[in-house]
């Protein structure tokens, strides 16, 4: 069993406020406060359809042991931009922290790994739930510009779609417009 926890949130949106205010057509800033919320819960939905980090922010991957057979995990929410501890508890609850030289982080595979180096053991816990932990970054970049192209659109329509549907109390409003899914569509993690 693993969860995922967020343990930073990302210091800006991938889209400004700027940006979306001009793709909503608005000359004044009498709704900036809703503009804002519409960006927040834009990006969120985006993450959540994409299953993937937009903006840099920092993840914490709580397992009960490592997987049984297996030389890697998966890291959740790419890209992956680096695994900064590997932590291992004994049965007293002590934290270990295992030796960055027996692991690696491939950042290259979506989702991102962190993969065991040839003859090092499996980390074995003492503790029985949640014995291991890995705290890692993942994310575009820093800035809203690092965040692809179609992904920023995608967004600013979803924006406006929200924005126009304030009203409807969920009537009608369909889940992402059909242009933010052609948009989103080739960055979308699946899993076989």
């Amino acid at each position: 069993m693993a969860g995922l926890e967020r343990v930073s949130a990302p210091a800006v949106e991938p889209l400004s406020l700027a940006e979306a205010r001009l793709h909503l057509r608005l000359d004044t800033d009498a709704e900036d406060g809703l503009v804002a919320a519409l960006i927040l819960a834009a990006r969120q939905m985006a993450e959540a359809h994409l299953g993937r980090a937009l903006i840099r922010q920092g993840f914490r991957l709580w397992l009960d042991r490592w997987p049984p057979g297996r030389r890697a995990v998966d890291l959740p929410r790419p890209p992956l931009f680096e695994v900064s501890a590997v932590t291992g508890f004994d049965e007293d609850d002590t934290p270990h922290v295992l030796d960055p030289g027996t692991w690696l982080a491939d950042r290259v595979a979506t989702p991102g790994r962190l993969v065991l180096r040839a003859g090092t053991a499996t980390p074995s816990p003492g503790r029985c739930v949640n014995g291991l932990v890995v705290d890692y970054t993942a994310g575009y970049g820093n800035a809203g510009a690092d965040v692809p192209e179609p992904i920023r659109r995608g967004m600013a329509l979803l924006v406006g779609h929200l924005f126009e549907s304030r009203e409807a109390g969920g009537e009608g409003l369909r889940p992402l417009p059909l242009g933010v899914e052609a948009l989103w569509a080739p960055y979308r993690v699946v899993r076989l």
